[in-house]
């Protein structure tokens, strides 16, 4: 499975479109007075003008190539964008993935992680920038029902639980791309904060053609 498009809210247009196109570089597709569309490698992220009162924020992940983690941490940092450390520790690795991640936070409060995993073929000798941001690999889906959200999810788009306990804790894909999903009650990982469920809208490569509404008609998803 690949993330092909991601449509999420903010209330930070401006701020947005400042962090993710002037800071990081990434590629500016559309820019109207209700929303943003950035290209990052092989996906499209936009930002669309949330509701007053609302202060929606989301975990994202983007794919970087496998041996460019060190550039990439150095990358940020340079930048000026603090990483997010936990008792003293700025990088995670996750075994089970084989994939190594640094976390940090944009304006807007999403969580973002840059991983690599290091079971793909994608080393290149290319200096890291934006370029080296392959595609979105990763949405947070906070549900209330961990096993009935998969079941829908699995029956649609025919994706496989990689790893988790599928109760409270259910990555649905692989290497290539997951949908998070997880009890809205479970704390996020690495940062502690609770999760919460906003409007998200998810075009993904999948088997065959399907669309999907949960949490109250909140996530739209639909395979191409």
């Amino acid at each position: 499975m690949k993330i092909k498009e991601l449509t999420l809210m903010t209330r930070q247009l401006e701020a947005m479109k400042s962090f993710y196109g002037s800071l990081l570089g990434l590629e500016l597709l559309e820019d109207r007075p209700s929303y943003l569309s950035f290209r990052a490698g092989e996906s499209v992220l936009t930002f669309q003008n949330g509701s007053p009162g609302e202060n929606p924020f989301y975990h994202i992940a983007f794919t970087i190539p496998t041996n460019k983690f060190v550039e990439a941490k150095r990358w940020v940092s340079e930048l000026g964008i603090p990483l997010f450390s936990k008792e003293g520790q700025d990088e995670f690795a996750f075994e089970n993935w084989n994939a190594t991640s640094l976390y940090f936070y944009d304006p807007n409060g999403n969580l973002i992680e840059f991983i690599a995993h290091h079971t793909l073929d994608n080393a290149t000798n290319e200096a890291f920038g934006p370029k080296l941001l392959l595609r979105i690999s990763e949405i947070g889906l906070p549900v209330d029902n961990v096993p009935a959200s998969v079941r829908e999810l699995t029956s649609a788009f025919q994706l496989s639980l990689w790893g988790g306990d599928g109760q409270q804790f259910a990555p649905l894909g692989g290497a290539e791309g997951v949908l998070i999903v997880v009890d809205r009650r479970r704390p996020w990982f690495p940062d502690g904060r609770t999760p919460a469920v906003f409007d998200s809208k998810v075009t993904m490569e999948a088997v065959g053609s399907a669309s999907l509404r949960m949490q109250d008609g909140l996530y739209e998803l639909k395979s191409i």
